[in-house]
C-alpha cells in the first residue's frame, strides 16, 4: 500500500474597472473570463525522510531558515528523487527549526533552481506552491536539493543583513 498528498490549486485573473461614482472594482477579466483549477494526488513511497530533508516528522514541523544576501540560497532538501514538494513563506522571521519569529509582511521568498539562476517563484507572506514529480509507475522524480531558496526584498531585489524567513515546507519521496 503505497501512501499519498492529495493538493489544490486555483486562481481566478481579475482586472479593474472604474465606476460612474469615480469608484474602482475588480471583475472577473474578460479574457479568461473564469476561476481556473486543478487538483491531484502524488503517490509517495513514505514519510520516512528526516526532519531536515522532509519538513516535518512525527507531527513536528522543522523550519528551514532562508538567508539573505547573494550567492546563499539554500537547498530546502537534501531529497534527490521527491515525488511531492511544497514550500510556504511562512510570513514570520525564522526563530528556530519549530518556532516561529515576529511576523514580517516586508519580505518576500525567493524560490530559484541553478544556483538562483532561474526564478521558479518569488512568495508573499502566506503564500505556497507545490510541485508534483512522478506519476504512479513513472520514474520523472524532483530533484528537491536543486531547489533553493532565499529572503529578498518584497521587489525581489537581493538584500543583506535583514531578516531571514521562516520556510514551511514538504518533500516526500
Amino acid at each position: 500500500m503505497a501512501d499519498k498528498v492529495t493538493f489544490a490549486v486555483s486562481c481566478t485573473p481579475q482586472e479593474e474597472l472604474s465606476t460612474e461614482n469615480s469608484t474602482t472594482t475588480y471583475v472577473i477579466a474578460s479574457e479568461v473570463n473564469k476561476s481556473l483549477g486543478g487538483s491531484g494526488t502524488a503517490t509517495c513511497a513514505s514519510y520516512a525522510g528526516t526532519a531536515a530533508s522532509q519538513g516535518y516528522l512525527n507531527a513536528t514541523v522543522n523550519y528551514l531558515e532562508a538567508p539573505d544576501g547573494a550567492g546563499n540560497e539554500v537547498a530546502i532538501s537534501s531529497e534527490s528523487t521527491a515525488s511531492f514538494v511544497f514550500i510556504k513563506n511562512t510570513g514570520h522571521i525564522f526563530s528556530s527549526a519549530t518556532v516561529l519569529g515576529d511576523a514580517d509582511t516586508s519580505a518576500t521568498l525567493k524560490v530559484t533552481t541553478n544556483s538562483g539562476a532561474i526564478l521558479i517563484s518569488n512568495l508573499a507572506a502566506g503564500e505556497a506552491i507545490v510541485l508534483k514529480g512522478k506519476q504512479s509507475g513513472s520514474g520523472a522524480t524532483i530533484v528537491a536539493s536543486g531547489i533553493e531558496v532565499e529572503t529578498v526584498l518584497a521587489n525581489g531585489a537581493e538584500t543583506s543583513g535583514g531578516n531571514h524567513l521562516a520556510v514551511e515546507y514538504l518533500v516526500v519521496d
